[in-house]
């Protein structure tokens, strides 16, 4: 994956512009939260393994974040917190265009969220692989920049179930 190039703009809403505009520099990384967050603090990630089926450790505790302001705006708003019934959101990168899915229920329920989008300074950032990067460290956001439903890439999917 090239993360020199960004990836195909599908539709931009009024926060989102700010965000690709921000991606465009290539000086930052972006986490996407439902929540407020004053300091992005390591925290250990966990992984369904494939050969036992079980949640196991993945890697030393670190700061997530994505070069991609699109992945941070649908991670921010596609959270399944107050969501009713079973829910799933996912995304993925395909050659240079992102795709993202989610069940009816999230996208519907995210109508009514306000998510924040973190920008945080790409240089204490490493490991980037795929759609995301670690920090070992506490990261102070350089800017908050809250997200809505018309931030959403239009090329989200709903998945039926």
């Amino acid at each position: 994956m090239d993360f020199e190039k960004p990836p195909t703009i599908e539709r931009e809403g009024k926060n989102r512009e700010r965000l690709l505009s921000l991606e465009k520099e290539g000086k930052y990384v972006f986490h996407g939260s439902p929540d407020i967050i004053e300091t992005l603090e390591p925290r250990q990630a966990y992984n369904r393994s494939k050969k036992t089926g079980n949640m196991e450790k993945d890697g030393e505790p670190a700061v997530f974040a994505t070069p991609y302001a699109d992945v941070a705006i649908f991670r921010a708003l596609t959270d399944t917190k107050g969501v009713r019934g079973e829910s799933t959101s996912q995304f993925g990168i395909d050659g240079d265009k992102l795709h993202f899915s989610a069940t009816k229920n999230i996208l519907e329920a995210a109508r009514t969220k306000i998510g924040k989008v973190y920008v945080l300074d790409k240089q204490k950032f490493q490991d980037f692989e795929g759609m995301q990067c670690r920090s070992s460290e506490t990261n102070e956001p350089i800017e908050v920049i809250e997200v809505t439903i018309d931030d959403l890439p239009q090329n989200v999917e709903t998945i039926e179930k």
